[in-house]
């Protein structure tokens, strides 16, 4: 017989592993509201210990419904950095009262309280051995409802298989991405002329327009209206990106006539 844990635990890890990369956030969101009324917490924040990519928006929250969601934008000059310092502690977690966060010497943290918060708690995650970032927790009401440290270990478990799989569906996607454009690009690749695709092959090579010319018998003008159709043709801005499109479609080898 499972514990209630153990069900979101194995109910939860079975609908993340089937669900699309695409849908990842969807899925993850609907998982964490179950989690959030399970431990009775009204707010959940995963986040990388990194300032450049907090501020890109690389996380993920949900709440509670009627919860209002924590605003990132609103937390970008609150001095952040000081906050992210806090997940060097070696604590497994570190939890402020209303007491502590209306008077922090953090801005995050006394801002956090001027929204409502009236406990938040930090349990770092690791991935691959080193801290990854953490995870935040957050109740609205004053009631003092202690955390034992069975639930801190349950939730720490569940957010680090949570981590795992936001990880994965972030690689996923950026593999079909990749796929998708050399898809895209290849097609492309077929709209040009046999000719054209020589000189491109030249161009990629090092070969200047007027070198070009001289090797394939045309002059330099002809050369400089085929880059032009090329770089229409391909939707292209410029030289350096039509040498880039070459160079990633296999062109650039030496020219045999």
């Amino acid at each position: 017989m499972h514990t209630a844990f153990e069900s979101l635990l194995i109910s939860q890890s079975n609908r993340l592993l089937k669900c699309e990369p695409s849908l990842f956030e969807i899925t993850w969101r609907e998982c964490a509201v179950e989690a959030l009324e399970l431990f009775d917490i009204d707010r959940l924040s995963l986040f990388p210990n990194s300032l450049i990519l907090f501020n890109e928006g690389k996380l993920i929250n949900a709440q509670k419904p009627g919860i209002a969601e924590v605003q990132r934008a609103k937390y970008s000059n609150k001095k952040p950095t000081e906050y992210l310092k806090l997940l060097s502690s070696s604590k497994q977690t570190i939890t402020f009262s209303a007491y502590e966060l209306r008077n922090s010497n953090l801005e995050v943290l006394r801002s956090l309280y001027q929204d409502g918060a009236r406990w938040h708690c930090i349990i770092p995650l690791s991935m691959h051995g080193k801290v990854w970032g953490a995870a935040t927790l957050g109740r609205l009401d004053q009631a003092e409802k202690e955390i034992d440290d069975i639930q801190i270990n349950r939730l720490k478990m569940l957010c680090e298989m949570w981590l795992c799989y936001w990880q994965h569906s972030v690689l996923t996607r950026n593999l079909q991405s990749e796929e998708q454009r050399h898809i895209n690009e290849g097609e492309q690749l077929l709209l040009l002329s046999k000719k054209q695709t020589t000189i491109l092959n030249l161009l990629a090579t090092g070969h200047s327009a007027k070198e070009c010319a001289e090797k394939l018998n045309l002059s330099p003008r002809t050369i400089e209206s085929h880059k032009y159709r090329m770089l229409t043709t391909l939707q292209l801005e410029n030289h350096s990106e039509l040498i880039q499109f070459a160079l990633r479609n296999d062109l650039g080898k030496k020219y045999n006539p």
